[in-house]
């Protein structure tokens, strides 16, 4: 990399390719170097003070590097920030969103700018790339303003599923809320859609299987045990025996995400099965109508696997 120290291509090239005008100066470069880098096309301005090598492609992470580096205040959210975590269910974005201060200064430019007076240090991380990117439940909660209800609530399970839980989304709902906050009125809606008994105090149906499996003799029962898949995520199984790889989610069928991301739990399951465990699936009707049955049926199928593994060969 053309006059560039060890230490600050190194830099550069963990920050897809950006680099600041001070880096540079810290570097050993005067201020007519920098200029001429840029004048024979060897830096690409971005904003002021921010460039990027020309050699390094202009991709959406170069985009919200360069901007989280023009303003430290600004921090990528929303769609954007959505497609970092790779959330389903959101437009993919192209262009950096960020929150900004009420009152900042804040960059122009390619990107979209939010004004916020509501943004917590526990709002966002710094990546060791230099985007500060929203929390998965912060991004949640500024994705509301760009979907519609459905597509909401899927982001809701899908968020609940891998990043959160209901008490969490709740508090976050109430923190950010206010008159005319945009997405405040979506969120309101889609959690309030919720039957009531998956609001703060997580899921009682889940409790009670959990509860119904123990007085059944059941040993080594836990609730929320991870599972890392190989996909690069953590599932949390609503409850699991963790000595046998077994692990059984309840299905809220009554809530249209459950239905609507069906094809996203199989996903899972298959997923669970390449690292060794078994998944099993009942219903909310399951537990509410007709609990008795469903343990024993559980129960068996506990016994089941128990007796698989212990008959498995080992590794």
């Amino acid at each position: 990399m053309p006059h560039f120290s060890a230490a600050l291509a190194a830099h550069v090239a963990t920050h897809h390719g950006v680099v600041t005008a001070a880096a540079l100066t810290d570097d050993g470069l005067s201020a007519h170097a920098v200029r001429r880098l840029v004048t024979t096309g060897v830096l690409v301005r971005c904003h002021h003070g921010v460039f990027r090598v020309a050699t390094a492609p202009d991709t959406f992470a170069a985009r919200c590097v360069a901007a989280c580096s023009a303003d430290p205040a600004l921090v990528v959210t929303g769609p954007a920030a959505a497609r970092i975590w790779q959330f389903r269910h959101v437009w993919r974005a192209e262009r950096p969103i960020l929150l900004a201060p009420h009152g900042s200064r804040a960059v122009t430019g390619a990107v979209t700018i939010r004004r916020t007076n509501v943004l917590d240090r526990t709002d966002w991380t710094m990546r060791p790339d230099g985007i500060r990117l929203a929390t998965p439940v912060r991004t949640w909660f500024d994705c509301a303003q760009d979907l519609d209800d459905e597509r909401f609530e899927r982001v809701t399970e899908w968020v609940l599923d891998r990043h959160s839980t209901v008490p969490t989304l709740l508090r976050m709902a109430r923190r950010m809320q206010a008159r005319g906050r945009g997405g405040s009125a979506r969120v309101t809606r889609v959690l309030g859609s919720r039957p009531a008994w998956l609001k703060p105090a997580d899921s009682a149906l889940e409790l009670t299987v959990f509860n119904a499996l123990g007085a059944a003799g059941v040993e080594g029962l836990v609730r929320q045990h991870p599972i890392q898949l190989p996909a690069g995520f953590t599932i949390h199984a609503d409850v699991a025996v963790p000595a046998i790889r077994w692990a059984l989610e309840v299905d809220h069928v009554t809530w249209h995400g459950g239905r609507l991301d069906a094809q996203n739990d199989k996903a899972r399951d298959r997923q669970a099965r390449r690292v060794g465990w078994q998944v099993d699936r009942v219903t909310d009707a399951d537990v509410r109508d007709s609990l008795p049955a469903t343990v024993a049926e559980l129960v068996e199928l506990i016994a089941l696997r128990a007796r698989q593994v212990a008959l498995a060969p080992i590794s």
